[in-house]
Order: C-alpha cells, then structure tokens, then sequence
C-alpha cells in the first residue's frame, strides 16, 4: 500500500510512498473522513516525501473534493499540511486554493518541521 495512515491525539499523519494513484489518494481522505476520530482532529499532515511520483487524474481528484466538502461539514476546524518536494502536487495544491476549491485551512511545506510549526504538532518519538 503506498500509504499508511498514524492516528495522533490531535490528528492524523498520512505518509505517501512510492507511486500514488488518484485512487490509492482518494482512499486515504475517504478512510479519513469516514473514521471516527476525524469529527475531533486539529490537523491531517499529509507527507509525500517519500512518494515516487503521483499520478492522479482530474477524475479523482473531483471525487477528493466531493469528499472533503463532505468532511468540512463534520470538522471544517482541520488544518491539512501537504509536506511535498514535488513541484507537480505543490502546483497542483497552490491552484486548488487559488480557485477557493479547498474548503479546509490548507498549506504546502517542504519540510515536516514547517509543517509542525504551523499546525502546533508535536512529532511522535
């Protein structure tokens, strides 16, 4: 699987690897959204460091969105970090926010410790 999903107090840490699918992204935010835990959560980092390369179609990603405005509506307080050196998802995530199509607080980082400062997460041991 090229992710896995680390449930935190305050949130949940999604780590990408590998080659990710528009469809292997657009399990991760549904197992997300659909788990408990996501109505309480602070923040969802999501870490492509070690990702490949992505490969999403725009297909998938309109059924990303159809799920996080879903999402929005049980916890519109998330903050989602994308911690990223691909400047294919940076591009991708700076025009989403620019067309106002992301409905949480979203920022892109190069660096997990950027991320950290920005949601106030403290990394796991």
């Amino acid at each position: 699987m090229p992710y896995s999903l680390t449930w935190e107090p305050d949130g949940v840490y999604k780590r990408f690897n590998g080659v990710v699918t528009g469809a292997e992204l657009l399990q991760s935010v549904i197992e997300v959204a659909m788990d408990i835990r996501f109505v309480s959560s602070q923040y969802e980092v999501s870490d492509y460091l070690d990702a490949v390369s992505t490969d999403f179609s725009q297909d998938a990603l309109n059924e990303v969105r159809a799920v996080r405005i879903g999402s929005f509506m049980n916890n519109p307080r998330i903050k989602v970090a994308i911690v990223t050196h691909d400047t294919e998802i940076q591009q991708r995530i700076y025009s989403t926010i620019a067309a106002r199509l992301t409905l949480h607080q979203t920022k892109v980082f190069n660096a997990i410790s950027e991320a950290n400062t920005w949601l106030g997460r403290t990394e796991p041991a």
